[in-house]
Order: C-alpha cells, then structure tokens, then sequence
C-alpha cells in the first residue's frame, strides 16, 4: 500500500468512526471553542492531538518550520500567519492556554547552526525562505568558540531548540492582546520541549529557570 493509499484508507477509517461518534458529529455543527493553542512546528513527527490524545475542537494548532512566533509588528509588507492566528486565538476563541511546543531533531534550528557556521551560503543551499524566518531566533544559535570546542552538534541543537522556544515566548508576551489577557489571568502561556527519541515531555519552570520533565 503506497503512502497516498494509505492516507485514504485512514480517511475511511475515521469516518467510520465518525458516524458512529454523537459527540464528534455535536461538535461539528458547534462553533469551534478551545481552551487550548498550540504552536508546533511543522515537522511529521510532532504532532500536538496526537502527542496529548485531544478530541475534536479540543486544540486551535498552528504549525510552521521551527515552532516560531515572530515579534509583534502592526501591518507592514510582510504576511504574517502565525501573528493573525494568535490574534485570532485570543481576542475571538478567547483561548486560556497558548503553548509554544518545541522538540528535538529540528530541520529549522538546524539550518540556523548552518547558517552561524557557513555565513556564505552555498550556491546549493536554496533556502529562500527557511533563512529570513530562522533569523527570528537568530540569537539561539550564538556559542562561543569554546562551547563548540567541546560540544558536540547534537548537544548544541538541543540547546538551540530549548533556546528558540523562550525567544518565541518572549515574543508571544509581546503582543499586545497577549499582553492583556495575561493581565487579567484569563490566559496562561508555556513552553514545551518533546524529545523525540524518548517520548518526553518537558516544560519550562519560570521559577528554576530550565526546562523540566513533566510528569
């Protein structure tokens, strides 16, 4: 069975399953009202319902490489998806919890350790787009010479990764009907940390200042 084969025989699947569900097929002529946004990133393996088990309207999931939140910029000449989809999240669903999830293994952060390794692209390196954006958490990637001296690549991604998510946290609370709403303690946001190859999750702990497993 070939992948789009697959994809359609799922389909089948859940529509199956669909029909016979009162509580989806309610939803469904509901308007959408999550408690909950998620900001993961695009990649295959990281997907929010399935990591947490969310029902049907249960999440408000945004998706783009690398899990990033850009600062807060009124209008401008740029598109700007991921800030309309916060707006949207929190001044219309009026969403109670809005979590930047990031995780090991990012293809985004990774071409960023590129980037501050090869300044010059190479004239293969078609990245038209993925460079502009990673430049969001352009800070991330900065390691002295002596921390590259005696840590390895992997080490160093796990780092940026985790440091990319609190840049992408600091930019959410930038926005100023995020800013608001935090006020009020009618919203509350976190940022997530998935280890792909274990399964764990952490968050990060304002207090200690690191991310911690969660339990």
């Amino acid at each position: 069975m070939d992948s789009y084969t697959k994809l359609l025989d799922g389909y089948h699947k859940f529509r199956q399953k669909y029909q016979q569900d009162t509580v989806w097929r309610q939803r469904a002529k509901d308007k959408q009202s999550p408690e909950i946004m998620i900001i993961a990133c695009s990649d295959s393996r990281v997907n929010p319902v399935i990591l947490t088990g969310a029902g049907l309207g249960e999440i408000f999931v945004v998706n783009n490489i690398a899990n990033l939140v850009p600062p807060y910029k009124k209008y401008g000449n740029s598109y700007h998806g991921t800030s309309a989809a916060i707006e949207y999240a929190v001044i219309q669903l009026r969403v109670r919890h809005i979590i930047i999830m990031g995780h090991s293994g990012c293809g985004g952060i990774r071409t960023l350790l590129t980037e501050h390794e090869e300044p010059e692209p190479r004239p293969d390196a078609h990245y038209s787009f993925i460079r502009p954006w990673m430049k969001i958490v352009n800070e991330a990637a900065d390691f002295t010479t002596s921390e590259k001296s005696v840590l390895d690549t992997d080490i160093l991604a796990a780092v940026c990764e985790r440091r990319a998510s609190m840049i992408s946290l600091h930019n959410l609370k930038g926005f100023p009907w995020v800013e608001d709403a935090m006020r009020q303690n009618s919203l509350h946001v976190h940022a997530w940390y998935f280890d792909i190859a274990s399964g764990v999750l952490e968050e990060y702990d304002e207090a200690a200042g690191q991310f911690q497993k969660l339990v």
